[in-house]
């Protein structure tokens, strides 16, 4: 989420699939709401939720490096600064009640809703010496080695019941170790998909009839789709949900990814919303509670779906507008960089 300094060039499909990724975010979240009540809104809702953070996760990994600076001094910083943001909101304007959660300082300190990858970021960070290691040093082999590793953490992990909200930090890492282990692959993919046509014929072809054909099984369900804990990966194995649904999760979010990356890397249209995707982030989310605490998502629940799309669609749009804004741009970033300054800036 956060833009990395790094020595090689930018890399802009990496802004292209923050771009698609922000945009499934905010969508997704808006339509949350009436999943379980339309075939058509839940099936969509079920299709971004199986890739979009993998999407995410993985371009994480790819502008990823390790400086404990940068670590302390502006990714701890901007998620104390995000959660006292989300704290402050809760108190003031949802008016929650913090004593049956643990209190006001456990509030505070874990994460608020999307702020979990904000939080699970400064988790994977600390495992970046020993990724680039076996990237560097062993190559390929290395690299399979570590992605194997991690996939072995996540599925292991889903047996526990962990504290601290650090499910998902351990059910997205792969994704995350996806994007630091094959960073050289995914680039030599995206130059490749830049001089071949079909290079990303292919994959959009076999995207459109992969997805296609599950979107056809989810709308013929008897009841509009909800495999929340499929998709969400926020629960333990339990009755439903078993580690053979966690490795499809994570093979599906890997291989949909890679094939973006062919498939989108030349859409530059997408790359200056790719560019500010850390307030959107951020905000969009007590945009939503605020919109819904007070009732806004009421009034269409009664009507024809095409209005009730149309209803959440202008409130995602107008949500984008606001915080892709320079103004909110300036100051999001001013506050992210209030201790650390990048290597080329203070040169």
């Amino acid at each position: 989420m956060l833009q990395q300094q790094n020595a090689s060039p930018r890399r802009d499909y990496i802004d292209v699939l923050k771009g698609l990724g922000i945009l499934l975010v905010v969508f997704g979240h808006f339509m949350e709401q009436y999943r379980l009540g339309s075939h058509l809104i839940g099936s969509v809702f079920v299709i971004i939720y199986w890739f979009h953070m993998a999407l995410f996760c993985m371009c994480s990994g790819l502008v990823a490096h390790f400086s404990l600076r940068k670590l302390l001094l502006q990714q701890l910083w901007l998620y104390l600064l995000g959660q006292a943001i989300m704290l402050a909101f809760r108190v003031i304007v949802l008016r929650e009640d913090f004593a049956p959660s643990g209190g006001i300082l456990m509030a505070f300190l874990l994460p608020w809703r999307h702020m979990w990858y904000l939080y699970a970021l400064l988790f994977w960070h600390l495992t970046l010496p020993v990724l680039i290691f076996l990237r560097d040093k062993l190559r390929l082999p290395g690299a399979v080695l570590g992605l194997a590793l991690s996939v072995a953490i996540s599925l292991w992990a889903g047996t526990i019941e962990w504290p601290f909200t650090l499910v998902r930090v351990f059910a997205f890492y792969p994704f995350y170790v996806f994007g630091v282990l094959f960073r050289p692959q995914i680039d030599l993919l995206d130059q490749a998909a830049h001089r071949f046509w079909a290079v990303r014929v292919v994959p959009a072809l076999l995207l459109l009839g992969g997805y296609g054909y599950y979107f056809w099984q989810l709308m013929h369900f008897e009841n509009p789709p909800g495999e929340s804990a499929k998709i969400f990966n926020d629960v333990a194995y339990q009755e439903g949900y078993v580690m053979a649904d966690r490795a499809r999760f994570l093979l599906v979010g890997i291989v949909t990814s890679v094939a973006l990356v062919a498939v989108l890397g030349g859409l530059r249209a997408l790359i200056p919303l790719g560019r500010r995707t850390l307030p959107i982030y951020l905000l969009h989310m007590p945009i939503l509670t605020f919109l819904v605490d007070l009732g806004f998502y009421e009034p269409a629940r009664e009507h024809p779906v095409p209005v009730i799309i149309a209803w959440f669609t202008l409130e995602a749009l107008g949500t984008l507008c606001i915080l892709y804004s320079s103004p909110v741009n300036r100051v999001c970033n001013a506050l992210t960089n209030l201790w650390y300054r990048p290597r080329s800036k203070r040169n």
